[in-house]
């Protein structure tokens, strides 16, 4: 009994921590608002998982997310279909490469060198996780909160801060994390 109620709370927690995520990006999509932006998908949250019956737990994707993602521009640049900056969110679960990784929010600002008429279809859910874990390598990013800075090989220059998604205690905190994404869109 005891292995029962031991994996029905692990199915809880699961539970929890995704719906408590989900609320997070509710409260990061009404704090941006306020200052003209909105999400380029809409209520759809981006993620990968994979749906094959052949998958093992050990594949890089499972039925759990590796990650929420969601993309951000000004209404107006959207409208105009001119879009040259986006805010980019991505909260992490895990990833396939590496053995432990914490909960992590991933907040950046990508910067196009040029501006992107259909920025919809353009922009993909997993280009945060790619550059965070693929690209630039997990042992490799500045944490708790610390710039990183990468410039792929499209020279589109995405600076991002990583934080522990536990250490996010209350809305204190996404408003701080709301502000600073504000400032670097800004700069």
């Amino acid at each position: 009994m005891d292995n029962n109620n031991s994996i029905i709370n692990s199915i809880n927690n699961v539970r929890h921590l995704i719906n408590n995520s989900i609320l997070m990006l509710r409260d990061l999509d009404t704090a941006l608002s306020t200052h003209g932006f909105q999400p380029l998908n809409g209520n759809a949250i981006g993620m990968e998982r994979s749906t094959s019956i052949n998958q093992s737990m050990f594949q890089y994707s499972t039925f759990f997310p590796q990650y929420m993602a969601r993309q951000y521009a000004l209404s107006e640049e959207i409208n105009a279909n001119k879009v040259n900056r986006i805010l980019f969110t991505n909260i992490q679960f895990f990833h396939g490469d590496y053995e432990e990784i914490r909960p992590t929010l991933i907040n950046s600002v990508m910067i196009f060198p040029q501006p992107i008429a259909d920025v919809k279809d353009y922009i993909k859910n997993w280009w945060l996780k790619y550059t965070v874990y693929e690209d630039k390598g997990w042992g490799e990013i500045l944490k708790n909160g610390e710039l990183n800075e990468d410039i792929d090989e499209e020279e589109i220059r995405t600076i991002f801060w990583c934080r522990d998604l536990l250490s996010i205690n209350g809305q204190k905190e996404l408003l701080e994390e709301k502000e600073k994404l504000i400032q670097f869109f800004l700069k």
